[in-house]
């Protein structure tokens, strides 16, 4: 769930982000992107800070990914661990494609 968002700054939380292994995996592929400057999570609320370059971000490729990033969000706000496995294929999904 989105709790904040201006451009350049949004912050995301969700049950998953208090798995840190899920979390770092996310960091690694978002960190790929150019328009990404800073990420922070805080564990223990489960929150994601995400710092971007708003002229950077490749709106064409992202709009194409919606479907794909609307399930995401889906499993990762309904995270109880038995979507573990789930999610981490999404991830390495999105991996191959960034």
């Amino acid at each position: 769930m989105i709790t904040s968002f201006f451009p350049g700054r949004v912050r995301l939380r969700a049950p998953i982000f208090k798995e840190s292994d899920l979390v770092e995996k996310a960091r690694s592929i978002l960190q790929r992107c150019d328009a990404v400057n800073h990420i922070e999570n805080n564990l223990l609320t489960g929150s994601v800070l995400i710092e971007y370059s708003p002229s950077k971000v490749p709106m064409q490729k992202l709009t194409s990914m919606q479907d794909f990033f609307t399930a995401l969000a889906k499993e990762a706000q309904h995270f109880d661990g038995t979507n573990r496995q789930k999610i981490l294929s999404m991830l390495d999904e999105l991996e191959g494609i960034f």
